[in-house]
């Protein structure tokens, strides 16, 4: 019997370990793909904020820490409080990693902010104005950041990511649907 007691030790701390380095690599190699695979294919681009990297890890971190408190707790009321919480923390973070994305297609935007459970979906001429951020580097102009205005007076600002790269088909698109496009150099 003890024999078993310990094999289930081991076989915790093993998931536990495993779990800590999935932490780290997880949230871009297994949550990333899999949230993109929900999104439609009509998408051309799809991004995510950088906070949906740091919720997914926490969310694994504390599925990590679950098999730790079977690994090492011995009193069954502290192992199941702790479990239960960290079970929580576990499913808080992958659910605002899943829903944490933005994407556009031929017809409309559709965002999910970072720690937002809801996306909104606006068309093109929900936009108010696109704004493209340019800064000097190196003698060269570059994109800082680019900011969507919209007409209900929400803001969206991207400084990095999948948007920083091709934002161009919404400036066009907002555009031909009546909003303003806006370049300023700083």
């Amino acid at each position: 019997m003890y024999d078993f007691v310990d094999q289930k030790r081991v076989v915790s701390f093993t998931l536990a370990v495993i779990f800590f380095i999935l932490a780290i690599f997880g949230p871009a190699a297994l949550l990333l793909p899999f949230k993109n695979g929900f999104i439609t294919r009509e998408a051309q681009a799809i991004g995510t904020s950088g906070w949906s990297l740091i919720t997914g890890g926490v969310g694994l971190l504390a599925v990590s820490g679950i098999f730790m408190v079977f690994a090492t707790v011995e009193k069954t009321s502290r192992k199941v409080i702790l479990t239960l919480v960290l079970l929580l923390v576990a499913v808080l973070g992958i659910v605002l990693s899943s829903k944490d994305y933005y994407y556009y297609t031929p017809e409309r935007f559709v965002i999910s902010p970072p720690f937002s459970l809801t996306s909104h979906t606006y068309e093109w001429d929900d936009f108010e104005q696109v704004d493209e951020n340019l800064t000097k580097e190196g003698g060269t102009l570059t994109v800082k950041s680019v900011d969507f205005l919209m007409k209900d007076g929400t803001r969206y600002s991207f400084d990095r990511g999948v948007m920083i790269q091709r934002y161009q088909p919404i400036i066009f698109a907002v555009q031909n649907a009546g909003g303003k496009y806006v370049r300023k150099e700083s």
